[in-house]
C-alpha cells in the first residue's frame, strides 16, 4: 500500500522535533497529511525549519496532554507517539525515564481516546528485547537497561490500555536508525564529521553488532503502520535483518568520506549496559506492511554523507566539537 493514503488525513505527532519524529513529519507533510506536532513551548524546531508554516504546533508538555482537546475543527484519525527520554545512553535519570517513557505514554494514550483518535502508533525500540540475534516480535522482552525496561513497560501498558478502551494500538520497533539530522553525539554523525575533517574516528572495540536502518525507511514504515488496515493492533520490527559490526560501519564511513581518516579502535571505553549483539528479522513488516528497507547500509551512508556535505555541516547542531 502506498504512503499516499496519508493524503488529507490529520495526524497528531508527539516528539516530532526529534530525529526520527521529524523525519516522519517531513514525510507526512510531503504526502499531503495535515500534521499537528505536540511540543513544549521551549522545543527547538531546527529539524523542521524547511517545513515552516506547513504544520501546526500544539504547545504542551507530555504531563499536560491527557486533559487537552484538539481545536473543534481538527478531527484527527491517527496519532504517532515518538516522545521519549534516554536515547542518549549516558542519560541515567530513572525518575525522568519513567515520567516520560511510561507516564508520558499513558498521557498520550489518554489524549488519543479523549479526542476520538482511532489508531495510535507507539514508536518503541529494539532495546525492549535486550541483546540478541534474530529478535522477532514474539521474542521475550528482556531489556538490559532502564531505558529498555521503560520502553517495554510502555508497550505493555499501551496494549493493555488498547483492550480496555477499544483503541487500535500499533507498536513499531526501529533498530539502529541513522541518517540526516541525527544527534551529533551518535556514532554515525560523529564518524561522518570526523571523516569529512580527515580526523581519527575514535570508537570502543567495535565488535558490537547493530542492525542499521536509514531514517527515511523507518519513516515510511511508520506511515504504513499508521494507515494499512492489516497493521491493526500489531507489533512490527523496522530493521534490515543484517548485522554489521560497529567497527565495520565506522570503517565504511571513513572510506566513503574520502578524507583519509583512520578508525582508532579501543580509543573509547565500552558503554555500560551496552547491547553487544542486536538484529531482528523484518519478515512481519514485509508481509503485513509491505515494507522493507529501500537503502542498504552503503547506500544510506552515502546519502547521509552527501547531506552532511551540502547542508548538515552548516547547521549549528553540528558546529560543536566532534570530539
Amino acid at each position: 500500500m502506498d504512503a499516499e493514503s496519508l493524503a488529507g488525513r490529520t495526524v497528531v505527532v508527539t516528539g516530532g522535533t526529534g530525529f526520527v519524529g521529524s523525519a516522519f513529519v517531513r514525510h507526512a507533510v510531503r504526502n499531503r497529511a495535515v500534521v499537528t506536532v505536540v511540543a513544549r513551548a521551549d522545543s527547538n524546531h531546527w529539524r523542521l525549519d524547511e517545513l515552516a508554516g506547513r504544520y501546526t504546533t500544539l504547545s504542551a508538555s507530555l504531563s499536560q496532554l491527557a486533559g487537552l482537546r484538539l481545536p473543534s475543527a481538527t478531527r484527527a484519525s491517527l496519532m504517532v507517539h515518538f516522545a521519549t527520554a534516554g536515547v542518549n545512553q549516558s542519560f541515567d535519570d530513572l525518575a525522568e525515564l519513567v515520567a516520560t517513557n511510561v507516564a508520558g505514554t499513558v498521557q498520550a494514550l489518554s489524549f488519543a481516546v479523549r479526542n476520538g483518535i482511532r489508531r495510535f502508533v507507539l514508536v518503541g525500540s529494539s532495546g525492549e528485547y535486550g541483546p540478541g540475534e534474530e529478535l522477532s516480535e514474539g521474542s521475550r522482552l528482556d531489556p538490559n537497561s532502564e531505558y529498555g525496561a521503560t520502553r517495554a513497560a510502555a508497550t505493555l501498558l499501551a496494549r493493555a490500555f488498547a483492550k480496555r478502551h477499544s483503541l487500535d494500538v500499533v507498536v513499531v520497533r526501529p533498530f539502529a536508525v541513522y541518517g540526516p539530522f541525527e544527534a551529533p553525539y551518535r556514532l554515525i554523525p560523529y564518524a561522518i564529521l570526523r571523516g569529512l575533517q580527515g580526523e581519527p574516528i575514535e570508537i570502543s572495540s567495535g565488535v558490537q553488532t547493530r542492525d542499521y536502518v536509514h531514517v527515511d525507511d523507518v519513516a515510511d514504515g511508520i506511515m504504513r503502520a499508521g494507515t494499512i488496515e492489516a497493521a491493526a493492533n500489531g507489533i512490527f520490527n523496522l530493521c534490515s535483518g543484517v548485522q554489521t559490526a560497529v567497527g565495520d560501519a565506522a570503517e565504511l564511513v571513513a572510506r566513503l568520506t574520502g578524507g583519509g581518516s583512520r578508525v582508532d579502535r579501543g580509543a573509547r571505553p565500552a558503554i555500560p549496559a551496552e547491547m553487544w549483539r542486536t538484529s531482528g528479522p523484518p519478515a512481519l513488516a514485509r508481509a503485513r506492511l509491505e515494507w522493507s528497507p529501500r537503502l542498504n547500509l552503503k547506500e544510506g551512508l552515502s546519502q547521509t554523507i552527501d547531506w552532511f556535505r551540502s547542508d548538515g555541516r552548516q547547521m549549528p547542531a553540528y558546529r560543536v566539537s566532534s570530539q
